[in-house]
């Protein structure tokens, strides 16, 4: 059995992870523990992290997060999940989740039905092996996500009916993201986000200065005519956030796809549709750029932008949130 030890930043050191990992992540995202296993080399062969402080509630049950998870070989990697579920026993948890990196703001999920397409841009990956750690560990699926790609964007679109002339009506505007001057913008984004996804699954609340520091080097990457805000008497009413897939750059020397990462409207009945109105205007601008392709990014199977993109888009990832009874 591989020793497992308590590992803190500094100890990166004096030690090889063959694992890739960056230690100041330890730092960044406040782990509260996190663990390695090392060879008799001393060099770090699995690790993974773990948080039980300010975690989700799954059907009122306390939920312990298992993330920051990487191995070399399945022996190390069992060894160091075995470890972090002791642990968050220990720590009364009800239930261990993962991958996920304390939160669902982070990275979370593992793919599980890769298909050809390549990675794109912002979408965790990983070694396919690695789910069946989790499940040699004795972890079961919790929840399903896919993306979808649509290759054709210009001909295969949401429909609107009299979805535009709706919101006309009500006074509802839509504008690119105010670049000059974002901070209006990005309290009243933050403000959507927090009502539209405080009852989405695994939901935790995020401060907004911690939301800016996510999203606004985004601001500074993307077109604004890829983030929209919709707004009603000049508040905030919904958003839709398609960055290009920077990626793209790296497998192909160019770009011609969209990722749909986000959008999100307030749950008042009178806006729903919005949604719909905003992806169609964003792919109308992106078709404008000379983008072909749009991703719809990272959903999970019932959520209300899954049954949108599968309107014009087909099959490209699917991926598993794991969990276990402790």
């Amino acid at each position: 059995m591989p020793d497992i030890f308590d590992m803190q930043s500094s100890d990166y050191d004096d030690i090889t992870d063959k694992t890739g990992f960056e230690s100041q992540r330890l730092q960044l995202e406040r782990a509260d523990q996190h663990f390695a296993a090392l060879d008799a080399d001393q060099q770090v062969r699995a690790r993974c992290s773990i948080w039980w402080r300010d975690t989700a509630k799954l059907n009122g049950s306390t939920t312990g997060a298992i993330g920051h998870y990487a191995a070399t070989d399945a022996q190390y990697g069992e060894a160091v999940l075995q470890h972090a579920l002791r642990e968050l026993k220990h720590r009364r948890c009800d239930i261990a989740v993962g991958p996920l990196d304390g939160n669902t703001w982070r990275n979370y999920r593992f793919i599980t039905e890769r298909g050809d397409a390549k990675p794109f841009f912002l979408e965790p990956d990983n070694p396919d092996e690695w789910p069946l750690h989790f499940d040699n560990a004795g972890f079961s699926t919790l929840a399903h996500y896919v993306s979808e790609i649509n290759p054709d964007m210009a001909n295969r679109q949401p429909e609107l009916g009299s979805l535009r002339e709706k919101f006309a009506s009500l006074g509802v505007q839509i504008n690119p993201v105010d670049v000059d001057d974002p901070v209006d913008d990005m309290a009243g984004i933050y403000r959507v986000v927090c009502e539209s996804f405080r009852t989405s699954f695994m939901y935790t609340p995020l401060d907004i200065d911690s939301y800016c520091s996510l999203y606004e080097p985004m601001l500074m990457q993307v077109d604004p005519s890829l983030i929209l805000v919709a707004k009603q008497a000049g508040e905030v009413v919904g958003f839709i956030l398609a960055p290009p897939d920077f990626l793209q750059l790296k497998y192909q020397h160019q770009m011609d796809a969209i990722v749909i990462k986000t959008v999100a409207v307030l749950p008042q009945k009178e806006y729903s549709g919005l949604g719909r109105v905003l992806i169609v205007d964003c792919l109308k601008n992106a078709i404008n750029m000379g983008f072909t392709t749009a991703i719809s990014a990272l959903m999970h199977v019932q959520n209300r932008s899954q049954k949108i993109s599968s309107d014009c888009a087909g099959p490209m990832r699917a991926y598993a949130l794991f969990a276990k009874e402790l």
